[in-house]
């Protein structure tokens, strides 16, 4: 009798086992990734072929000319913890020819599970330590939804809402599509004093000018990894003199993420959702239905209970009493 108990109850111990390693896969393994790295290490580059801008250098406008706008992530893994990261971001916009024409630097702490932008850490803007980030420092976080999100803008230094679109297919993935546009905004406190003639008062020999800025920014987004795989921008930068009235355009440009930065994005994503569907789904599926398998060998080899069988003594009596 305990040679044949053996088997069954070594089938339920596996089966069981299998349950539990199929529990910690789906809500163990796959929540535990989901938070973003301490550390960061990437670039990416944007291009506008026919940019146009104000050369302060010469006071004059440069039209149809390539931009590439090129933006750095690098985490400092030691300002980090365990729920919060904290990454630093340098985006340098500059002509085909290497010309720098505008640059945006910020330091930006934020939720490791919600990338919502945390106070703390020694956060600045553009060198400025007063500015407070809020809403998503970087990206969407992990299973992003359709909805809108709160996101800063390093280029006018506040929160914008991001709306979701819609759902479009990008290169064969499914992605929801956000979008904002938000200004003109007021993006320096001090004017600048520039020749009259070059703001198009030449009565006047200098004229003091702020700089104002639009920004409409679109965001395709894996929703599973919440990664962007493709963006566009739309940068349109005036000055305007004390009583409001725009004077020069100082900077338009329909900035497009590369071709090649697209694709790489696009196959890190895939690369994250096969391992999202192979740990959540696949494979806790599978260990549950194999564990359900041995489950009922179990329950045939252990055949029916004690109540239901006969002990063999009396099983030989009633075949002799049928015989007399």
């Amino acid at each position: 009798m305990t040679g044949a108990r053996v088997p069954w109850t070594a089938l339920l111990a596996v089966g069981a086992f299998l349950l539990t390693f199929a529990g910690l896969l789906r809500f163990q393994v796959y929540e535990s990734v989901l938070v973003l790295p301490l550390e960061q290490n990437r670039t990416y580059r944007m291009t506008a072929q026919n940019g146009t801008y104000f050369d302060t250098g010469t006071l004059v406008t440069r039209a149809g000319v390539p931009l590439v706008s090129t933006t750095t992530l690098r985490g400092d893994v030691g300002a980090g913890r365990e729920d919060v990261a904290v990454w630093m971001e340098f985006t340098s916009l500059d002509t085909g020819g290497g010309r720098r024409i505008d640059y945006h630097e910020r330091r930006t702490a934020f939720d490791r599970r919600t990338g919502l932008a945390v106070d703390c850490c020694g956060g600045y803007v553009d060198g400025d330590a007063r500015p407070r980030q809020t809403g998503l420092a970087f990206r969407l976080p992990f299973r992003a939804e359709p909805r809108s999100y709160p996101m800063y803008d390093t280029v006018l230094h506040r929160e914008v809402l991001l709306r979701f679109e819609r759902e479009e297919d990008i290169r064969g993935v499914r992605t929801y599509r956000y979008g904002y546009t938000l200004g003109p905004v007021r993006v320096e406190e001090t004017p600048m004093e520039f020749p009259g003639r070059a703001l198009g008062l030449p009565e006047r020999r200098t004229v003091g000018a702020a700089r104002y800025a639009e920004v409409t920014r679109t965001l395709w987004v894996e929703p599973e990894s919440g990664l962007t795989v493709k963006a566009e921008e739309r940068h349109r930068q005036t000055l305007r003199t004390a009583d409001g009235a725009e004077r020069r355009v100082s900077l338009q440009a329909d900035l497009v993420m590369s071709p090649e930065d697209t694709a790489s994005a696009i196959a890190e994503a895939q690369a994250f959702v096969r391992w999202t569907l192979a740990v959540r789904d696949v494979l806790p599926g599978a260990l549950c239905m194999l564990a359900a398998a041995l489950g009922l060998l179990a329950v045939r080899l252990r055949g029916p209970g004690p109540a239901g069988r006969r002990p063999a003594g009396q099983q030989v009596q009633t075949a002799e009493t049928e015989t007399v």
